[in-house]
């Protein structure tokens, strides 16, 4: 009898366990891969949206959420390199706008579309390396570095401009940013095709490969033979062609370039946040592009239904802070998990 009952009662209870380790994984993939959660976050957000407001699901307004994002989204994409790497870049904002001089001086002087943007871009990069040189070749602290970098060139954009806004008149710049690919805005297909490169590299070539081993634990790396000089120097010298390219964008949608723009961190604050709330770790060694791109899609969705709510936009900040404060709290977490994967 109690065989009889025992055997009954493991057959009633049998099925909970598995059940339990079902959600366990389940719990375990959300934590290990954040990129989902953020991604669910959005379509629930989107569906809440929709069903509340018939203006949310149109086309124009999708369009107008992914033009809105599309210049720190590209300056992102590479932003995440940095961090991976265990670094980390201050200079973004600025750089935004030394390339919108650069693109104002040369637009003014006559040259090419073409060679307008590119030195726009090469003036990021150039920014890029001298934090590079500094970080990688001299082991100086990269927040320390890219601070002082920041200020250097926030008092250089003022010193050019005189402390003064000043508009871009060129018809021929300003009609290229507003036009569209298949209906899709240029300016966020610029941003898709940045993080498209970024995942590329970070996923198919040996950089990638060296981007997770120097961030994972740099001394082993090194034993390992790879120059981590070099990947430090290439990783800011990418996230300064990027914020560059960023820099075009902003010009081509503002129409216009104003020094104090550099005193506002408000898009540095984004970038960085979107990279914490999409996974990647501020320790290093962890982290996608991908989840950049969601999180930076997350914002964009906020600030647009507070819009439709009719809601202040100073709640934004305090919607993306509260997520950020969370994020950092499932890292925690999730660092425990890591270790046991």
């Amino acid at each position: 009898m109690n065989s009889d009952a025992s055997a009954a009662h493991g057959a009633g209870t049998a099925p909970v366990e598995p059940d339990r380790a079902s959600r366990l994984r389940r719990l375990r993939l959300l934590l290990l891969h954040p990129e989902i959660t953020v991604l669910a976050a959005i379509l629930l957000l989107g569906i809440y949206l929709g069903a509340t407001n018939p203006y949310f699901l149109e086309k124009t307004n999708l369009f107008n959420i992914a033009a809105a994002v599309s210049v720190i989204g590209t300056a992102g994409a590479f932003a995440t390199y940095v961090v991976i790497i265990g670094g980390l870049d201050l200079t973004p904002v600025t750089v935004f706008v030394m390339a919108g001089i650069v693109v104002l001086k040369t637009l003014n002087a006559g040259w090419p579309l073409a060679a307008v943007i590119v030195t726009a871009i090469l003036a990021g990069g150039m920014i890029g390396s001298i934090n590079g040189i500094l970080i990688a070749r001299f082991e100086r602290n990269a927040v320390i570095v890219t601070l002082g970098v920041n200020f250097l060139f926030t008092g250089v954009a003022f010193v050019i401009t005189n402390g003064n806004g000043q508009l871009v008149t060129r018809a021929s710049f300003l009609n290229l940013w507003a036009s569209s690919v298949a209906g899709f805005p240029l300016t966020a297909a610029a941003m898709i095709a940045t993080f498209v490169v970024a995942f590329v590299v970070l996923r198919y070539s040996r950089l990638g490969v060296y981007i997770y081993a120097i961030g994972g634990d740099a001394a082993a790396a090194r034993l390992n033979g790879i120059n981590i000089v070099r990947v430090r120097f290439i990783v800011y010298v990418l996230a300064g062609l990027a914020a560059g390219l960023a820099g075009v964008l902003s010009v081509g949608i503002s129409g216009s370039v104003a020094p104090f723009g550099a005193l506002s961190q408000t898009d540095l604050l984004y970038i960085i946040a979107a990279i914490i709330i999409g996974g990647t770790s501020l320790t290093g060694g962890r982290g996608n592009v991908w989840g950049t791109l969601f999180g930076i899609v997350l914002f964009g969705v906020v600030a647009n239904g507070l819009v439709l709510k009719n809601i202040s936009s100073y709640y934004q900040p305090v919607i993306i802070g509260a997520v950020m404060l969370v994020a950092v709290l499932i890292e925690r977490f999730r660092e425990g998990l890591a270790v046991q994967h």
